[in-house]
Order: C-alpha cells, then sequence, then structure tokens
C-alpha cells in the first residue's frame, strides 16, 4: 500500500487561520468573531497605551483598560476556539489538541527563558505588560505549522 504525504485539508487555512477551512458556519464564525476581537482589541489597546502614557488624558482608567484589554480579548478568542473544535469531529478534534499542546510546551519554554533574561537584566515588570500580545503573534505561527505537520498524516 503506497502512502501519499499530503493532507486532504487546504494547507492555506491550516496555515493562514489555525482551522481546517472556512466552508463550514463554525469555521465561519470562528473566523470572522476572532478577527473582529483582534481588531477591536488592536485599536483599543494602542488607544488606551497612548491616552494613558501622554498628557492628552494620562488617567487610571486608560491604564486600566489598557492592562485588562489583552486578557480579555484572548479570554474571548479562546472560547471562540473551544466552540470551534466541539464543531470538529473526532481526528480534527485531536489533531488541534495535539497542536495546542506543542504550542503550549513551546511557549512555557520560551516564556521561562524570556523570563530568566528579564529578571537578570531588567528590573521592571512593564517588559511582561508591552510583550504579553506578542505571545500570540509569536506563538500562532507555531500551532499553525504543527497543525499542517499534524495533519500531513492524513
Amino acid at each position: 500500500m503506497e502512502t501519499t504525504n499530503s493532507s486532504q485539508w487546504p494547507t492555506g487555512s491550516i496555515l493562514a487561520y489555525g482551522t481546517f477551512g472556512t466552508r463550514t458556519p463554525a469555521g465561519k464564525r470562528y473566523r470572522l468573531r476572532a478577527t473582529a476581537a483582534l481588531a477591536a482589541f488592536t485599536i483599543l489597546w494602542l488607544l488606551s497605551i497612548y491616552l494613558w502614557k501622554t498628557h492628552v488624558s494620562p488617567t487610571l482608567l486608560w491604564g486600566t483598560i489598557g492592562a485588562i484589554a489583552p486578557g480579555l480579548t484572548f479570554s474571548f478568542v479562546a472560547w471562540e476556539t473551544h466552540r470551534y473544535w466541539l464543531s470538529l469531529d473526532e481526528l480534527a478534534r485531536r489533531l488541534q489538541l495535539e497542536a495546542a499542546a506543542w504550542t503550549y510546551l513551546v511557549g512555557i519554554a520560551a516564556g521561562m527563558l524570556f523570563g530568566g533574561f528579564s529578571f537578570v537584566f531588567y528590573n521592571s515588570a512593564s517588559v511582561w505588560f508591552w510583550c504579553s500580545p506578542m505571545w500570540v503573534i509569536l506563538l500562532e505561527p507555531i500551532r499553525a505549522f504543527v497543525l499542517y505537520r499534524l495533519a500531513k498524516r492524513y
């Protein structure tokens, strides 16, 4: 029996969105809501940081909004991811979960490495504040690549 090394799932969708296509209602909903949440977060977070750090409106309100915006946004995206995964069949769900586990392990290692360097070389907790949204930007391509490699098996 001859095995092929090509996936039955769309490569572009896996690498761009981390999904097994966006033709299903759940895939469309996930992509739309996650994109809208990330766009709103980007605008709100940058605006709140600008207003908090400048003399335009340096109130505690803007600092608080800038501090909680990343957590709220990525909690919403995590919830939408969970809803998307529930719509998948058993194999696709297992592949998504394995890719997320690998991403978590890489993220923990990178966080420990970054945390060690920031502990030794920086004496400020603000380093974590500025870098928190960057974790998604750094780790999502890893998850997409792992998912792509896993999907090539089937």
